[in-house]
């Protein structure tokens, strides 16, 4: 029923998608700690990789107006195609034959006609926010307070190892030696998979 809204792009193939990229996430994952090669950073870019897939798919099917699943699924369509038309962009601005040019512009010309479809029919010109997507599934799946937090707080931090920005890698390890003028230090963590039960991270560590 959710899928007539827009039979061009079936909402409940876009959360199948989703569904399906967490699970490949999430067996790289395992298949990292089953060979012994686990990082202290990229593991968790993939792990995030997993809880995006997983969530989405729970903001759109857990809804329960349908008129809120085919909204969300429609808001999730148009970032696909918003994202792909920004890639066609900097694809036009390469080196391309002459053939490779006028494939590209009907590729482009498609997913306007897609994105002028899917405006039609939409409610709202909501988009897509991750972080808010985030906090709607932590707040749907679980009932207390403090695995809320402590998901928001895993989200925050496995972000951080997707942007490379470093301090993720702090809460995981245990500090061998410092610099105090230029405040950096040189950390260690030893063992395996770990998930502290009165903290709100969990870590791997090789």
């Amino acid at each position: 029923m959710d899928d007539t809204v827009y039979p061009w792009h079936a909402i409940s193939e876009a959360a199948r998608l989703s569904l399906m990229t967490s699970g490949e996430h999430l067996r790289l994952a395992r298949t990292s700690i089953e060979a012994g090669q686990v990082y202290p950073s990229a593991h968790f870019t993939v792990l995030r990789g997993a809880l995006v897939g997983a969530a989405q798919a729970v903001w759109i099917l857990a809804a329960e107006e349908p008129a809120k699943r085919q909204e969300r699924g429609l808001t999730l369509i148009d970032e696909m195609y918003r994202q792909l038309q920004t890639y066609y962009g900097e694809l036009a601005a390469s080196q391309l034959t002459a053939e490779e040019r006028a494939a590209l512009k009907g590729q482009v010309d498609w997913c306007m006609e897609r994105r002028g479809q899917v405006a039609k029919v939409r409610r709202t010109n909501t988009k897509l926010i991750q972080t808010d997507v985030i906090k709607w599934a932590l707040h749907h799946r679980f009932p207390d307070d403090q695995r809320r937090s402590a998901g928001r707080l895993l989200w925050r931090q496995v972000s951080a190892d997707a942007h490379v920005l470093g301090w993720s890698m702090f809460q995981r390890g245990n500090v061998v030696t410092s610099d105090r003028r230029s405040g950096l230090g040189v950390s260690e963590s030893g063992g395996a998979c770990h998930i502290s039960p009165n903290r709100s991270w969990l870590f791997i560590s090789s």
